[in-house]
């Protein structure tokens, strides 16, 4: 639609996407010797929308200003799987697929912050399973894990969704501005509501060997009674502290200035140029972000489950560049 002599004119898109025999990797029997076989046995469905808004602000001999603004969101729901739920893993991670939800959905541990006293800790009576069948109980500066079926073991069948890595909505803001011979133009663009899996931060805290850590560390439980948010230091992580947890799942939401550009026309007479620009442009300006990574706008790599897996892939860049356009 567009009024006022197209001034102002929107765009609305919906769609739904239906998709069957999709291909599964299905869990096999343990008597065929393989781990799974190939099938044509899933199915999801994806409903979405995207509007778009551009609108002439001013209109001048001198002076214009367009803006433009788009906004999207989708949901994904599996219809069909053989098991009706399976988990796959990926740089620690677990991610759960099911009918019914949205495909690679973080499937770990909740918390509850940390025993900060060791009678605290006893008091609860949580305990850990060792790999030879004994258990290890929770301490003081431990974290402290929901247990959902109340059986004071710690273990996989306390595990629920702790995160979805795809957006509520996502889109991008633009404006151009142009006074006589100047110009200016500059792109947003904005992600809500994903959450992020930072397997970086994981390395960096998880505090179970000898490698080097981040400053966060400093802070650790160290006695009794004290506040803070990061666990007690123990060798081998006995009671998995740094289990697959939301400790390691952010907001991933951000807003971000892509480009922006200055640039002036010179004027010249008639002649073997026909015009120059001078141009200054930057890239990657500023990001807003509560992410505690480099990057908020990434991807592990092209597939549904890297999604949202922040394994220190290198930060887009921040550049500057200023240039000439001559035309002959």
């Amino acid at each position: 639609m567009s009024f006022f002599n197209e001034r102002l004119s929107l765009s609305v898109d919906a769609y739904r996407h239906n998709t069957h025999k999709m291909i599964i990797y299905q869990p096999a029997a343990s008597a065929t010797g393989f781990d799974y076989v190939i099938t044509n046995s899933g199915g999801m469905k994806t409903t979405g929308w995207e509007a778009t808004v551009n609108a002439r602000i001013i209109e001048h001999a001198d002076f214009k200003w367009d803006i433009a603004f788009n906004m999207a969101q989708y949901k994904s729901v599996v219809t069909a799987l053989p098991a009706g739920a399976y988990t796959t893993s990926y740089a620690g991670g677990t991610m759960l697929t099911q009918v019914g939800s949205a495909p690679n959905l973080f499937y770990g541990h909740k918390t509850n912050g940390l025993f900060l006293t060791d009678p605290a800790a006893q008091s609860v009576g949580f305990v850990s399973k060792n790999a030879d069948g004994t258990t290890t109980p929770f301490r003081g500066g431990d974290v402290q894990f929901i247990n959902t079926n109340g059986d004071k073991l710690i273990d996989d069948n306390d595990r629920q969704v702790i995160g979805n890595p795809n957006p509520d909505f996502y889109g991008g803001i633009s404006t151009r501005l142009v006074y006589k011979n100047w110009s200016f133009e500059a792109l947003g663009t904005f992600s809500v509501g994903n959450d992020v899996y930072n397997y970086t931060r994981r390395q960096l805290e998880s505090m179970t060997g000898y490698a080097n850590q981040s400053p966060v560390v400093i802070n650790r439980w160290k006695t009794d009674g004290q506040h803070t948010s990061t666990p007690r230091a123990t060798w081998g992580d006995p009671v998995g502290n740094s289990r697959f947890s939301d400790r390691w799942i952010e907001d991933g939401s951000y807003f971000r200035i892509k480009t922006a550009s200055v640039s002036y026309n010179i004027p010249l007479k008639a002649g073997a140029v026909k015009y120059a620009t001078v141009f200054l442009t930057g890239n990657n300006i500023i990001t807003l972000t509560r992410y505690m990574g480099y990057d908020p706008e990434f991807s592990a790599g092209p597939g549904v489950y890297e999604q949202g897996v922040d394994i220190l892939q290198e930060p887009q860049y921040r550049s500057v560049q200023a240039g000439m356009r001559v035309g002959l």
